[in-house]
């Protein structure tokens, strides 16, 4: 979906559209003392606003920005509408996130997936009144970076024959899930775009990346090894979100851990569940991801122990690298129905 929050805002303020706004993850009150943009428009991403960006950045490049916290319980089901539209064709499909969705459709000639695409983003458009862009690929790496050359609103396909000229000139940060710190890595060892990069030893990238370096020169050399796993029923609930994060901001870390924690205390209670794992969840501006779970030692649904947990994992977090992404999950889960005293 392009720029997916701000879009469903456009829909219930179209006066709106076409105007520079961010959606941002605090109060009207708070929004120049903390919290991020969740996402903007194309007209305030001309002015060097992106998401992630703290919200006091970007009212410092316009004092006059419009701003709308964000209305998350809006989104998602508007994004279980999209999904549902998109089961209607019958392949497999995996929901990446609440804006993006892989499908599968092996067997098919890109001639017939083009024209398939164009359907889905008619369809899309007249029912939900949204923007999309697809990407059509022989993997789910490649079609995705065609999907991200392609935005807004748009399609591309790249085929195994053309993935050579594709990725060659690209700078290595195109590369999904290379950052900053990464990218300045790779052009410090002469890898500045991911043409030279696929002529990089894999043996020396292991020895200087692990298996981030392994996934760089098999994506480079037009080698996909991501599948499609279709999604199973949830066996879990949790919340993530974008943002810029130092780990040792304690006090920052800790605000927005409370938040995700209580949206997803919330979505537990309003499914009448119980959970007994909490796990945190970081990516890292490097492309490594920090997994941290703990079980309890009863199944509960108490949002202030779920603040209090995913903030105690977060003393796991490492300190030596920023977060661009951090997310809230529970599972081990129970119908609440006869279980008010499982132990």
């Amino acid at each position: 979906m392009d720029y997916f929050f701000a879009a469903c805002e456009e829909l219930k303020h179209p006066e709106l559209k076409g105007k520079p706004f961010v959606v941002g993850t605090s109060s009207f009150e708070e929004r120049t003392s903390k919290g991020v943009v969740q996402t903007c428009n194309y007209e305030t991403r001309k002015l060097g606003i992106h998401s992630a960006m703290p919200l006091i950045e970007a009212f410092k490049i316009n004092p006059d920005l419009k701003y709308l916290p964000e209305d998350y319980e809006y989104y998602e089901s508007t994004s279980k509408k999209i999904v549902e539209l998109l089961k209607s064709y019958g392949f497999r499909l995996e929901v990446d996130s609440i804006d993006e969705v892989a499908m599968e459709a092996a067997g098919m000639d890109y001639d017939t997936a083009i024209d398939l695409s164009r359907k889905i983003k008619a369809r899309i458009n007249d029912s939900l009144g949204l923007p999309c862009t697809v990407g059509i690929s022989f993997g789910k790496t490649f079609a995705k970076m065609a999907c991200d050359e392609a935005k807004p609103n748009g399609l591309k396909a790249v085929s195994e024959a053309d993935i050579t000229a594709f990725l060659g000139e690209k700078p290595v940060e195109k590369l999904p899930g290379i950052g900053k710190k990464t990218g300045d890595r790779l052009r410090a060892l002469g890898f500045d775009t991911i043409g030279k990069l696929s002529k990089a030893s894999p043996v020396a990238l292991y020895g200087e990346f692990g298996e981030v370096g392994k996934y760089m020169y098999l994506i480079a050399n037009g080698t996909e090894t991501e599948k499609i796993v279709e999604n199973e029923e949830a066996q879990s609930i949790g919340r993530e979100r974008a943002v810029k994060l130092d780990p040792n901001n304690s006090m920052e870390v800790g605000e927005i851990l409370k938040k995700l924690s209580d949206e997803v205390s919330a979505e537990v209670k309003k499914q009448n569940l119980l959970y007994k794992t909490v796990t945190l969840k970081a990516r890292y501006n490097d492309f490594t991801t920090h997994i941290k779970s703990t079980r309890l030692n009863h199944y509960i649904n108490s949002a202030e122990l779920l603040r209090e947990t995913a903030i105690a994992l977060s003393k796991y977090l490492d300190t030596t690298k920023d977060v661009n992404k951090i997310g809230v999950k529970v599972s081990t889960l129970v119908s609440m129905k006869g279980q008010n005293t499982l132990f």
